[in-house]
């Protein structure tokens, strides 16, 4: 069996449909605990030229929960496949903000995780989205 074939089966669709969804569960919980503390993460961002103030704040009370519920529905198999396009979209948004955040030279952590798995943007961060950005694709086949 071939790389390409092992990739197709779904048996490897569904791990990757568990690892995602376990992903954003991990990030999920502990900014839904400390709501407050996600909302400065993403202020951290700067995202005020692009998206209004009162609208960030709303990002941050709702990403959480977007979260959840994606994470969700990959690890119990309910809706995987919309569950996985979710998913990869946001980290594809995510991994927009990092890198803009990066452009203009800011840096600090990004919270994804809550503040207690935080970690600062950067190349390593980039490099961990691609990985999760391949495992979403992977899922989402």
């Amino acid at each position: 069996m071939g790389i390409a074939s092992a990739l197709r089966h779904p048996t490897f669709k569904r791990m990757a449909q568990i690892a995602a969804g376990i992903i954003f569960l991990a990030a999920a919980l502990p900014k839904i605990a400390d709501l407050s503390g996600f909302a400065g993460s993403v202020h951290n961002f700067h995202l005020e030229p692009f998206i209004p103030m009162a609208a960030t704040n709303l990002l941050a009370m709702t990403i959480p929960w977007v979260e959840l519920v994606t994470g969700l529905a990959l690890v119990s198999g309910v809706r995987p496949r919309a569950g996985a396009v979710v998913y990869t979209a946001l980290l594809a948004c995510f991994t927009i903000g990092v890198v803009a955040a990066l452009a203009r030279g800011l840096s600090f952590d990004c919270g994804c995780f809550g503040r207690a798995g935080s970690a600062p943007i950067g190349l390593k961060k980039l490099a961990e989205n691609g990985v999760m950005l391949v495992v979403g694709f992977l899922a989402a086949r």
